[in-house]
């Protein structure tokens, strides 16, 4: 038995290959995520022996282990390569003004964030310019125009550390104004990132200054859309 253990030594080997099961090789093919990213899932579940391909034209991965590192391959893939979350967001643009409020019953479409909108900021009237229904999977670009005169474009990004959360990323908005030449440019009013919580108000606001009598407000819904 030393002299097995001496020709084992003598030939590269470690003990810790005496009877570990043999390597296999398995491709996965990524249908919905790119194969960089699930690369940085799998790399750590490899053996130290273990190797792993990344093909990005056909978006595979090669994986060389042990059958138990293969199986713990496949599991995390498969919970990993899912389609995209898909989400319904509601973008609404309401003017906000000091003037006097016209007498009467609130406007239909005001009607469940006047109480918000009272909490938030100190204008007194509020006019409804556009109400948005955008549907967009993760990672989805987004442009949109808004009341004639707006444009705006973000990302839509899931937060995998909080499902109840969706990002847009890149949020910017821009305002159509006449040049002297007669043509027309874009003015940025807004760029930031917002994190809206699903199916919660979130409300922004763009004003010139603090001491500004008008104000547009962006009133944002967000949801998840079910299968």
């Amino acid at each position: 038995m030393r002299w097995a253990a001496a020709l084992l030594m003598s030939l590269g080997l470690s003990h810790d290959l005496w009877g570990q099961a043999p390597q296999e090789v398995r491709v996965f093919q990524l249908r919905f995520k790119p194969a960089r990213e699930a690369a940085a899932l799998v790399e750590p579940l490899l053996s130290p022996d273990g190797s792993l391909l990344i093909q990005p034209r056909s978006n595979t991965l090669t994986v060389r282990d042990i059958p138990a590192v293969q199986k713990r391959v496949a599991e995390a893939l498969a919970s990993f390569d899912v389609p995209p979350e898909a989400y319904r967001i509601r973008l609404r643009f309401i003017l906000a003004s000091t003037a006097p409020p016209t007498p009467g019953p609130a406007a239909p479409l005001l009607e469940g964030i006047g109480k918000e909108l009272g909490e938030v900021f100190r204008f007194t009237s509020y006019q409804e310019l556009d109400t948005l229904v955008l549907a967009a999977t993760d990672g989805a670009n987004v442009e949109g125009e808004a009341a004639g005169k707006f444009l705006f474009r973000f990302v839509v990004r899931g937060s995998a550390k909080d499902r109840d959360r969706v990002q847009l990323q890149g949020f910017e908005l821009y305002r159509k104004a006449a040049k002297a030449d007669g043509g027309e440019e874009l003015r940025l009013l807004l760029r930031t990132t917002l994190s809206l919580r699903l199916q919660q108000l979130a409300i922004l606001g763009a004003a010139r200054s603090e001491a500004s009598n008008q104000a547009l407000v962006l009133v944002f819904w967000a949801q998840r859309e079910e299968p």
